[in-house]
């Protein structure tokens, strides 16, 4: 149940996280620099992009994907921190 709560809680957390990367200006600036694309270049195939527009949309997607990343260990982290906090 806990896990459960967990991951609601880090998908709550994916959109406002989503927000604050790309309003970050390194990490949308890496993503659609020459690098950026050398390391996204094996996911454009796998999703099918063809064209500018499928490119931001593999662009979008890893972006939501690290945001949820970020969101769980955020979420982890507070879970545990609570957890010690009300054992000790």
């Amino acid at each position: 149940m806990r896990i459960l709560l967990r991951i609601a809680l880090a998908a709550l957390l994916t959109l406002p996280m989503f927000l604050l990367l790309a309003r970050t200006d390194a990490i949308p600036a890496w993503l659609y620099s020459e690098n950026g694309y050398a390391a996204l270049q094996p996911l454009f195939p796998v999703f099918g992009a063809v064209g500018v527009d499928g490119d931001a949309s593999v662009v979008t997607g890893v972006l939501l994907v690290a945001s949820f990343v970020l969101s769980a260990l955020v979420v982890s982290t507070l879970a545990s921190v609570f957890s010690r906090g009300r054992a000790g």
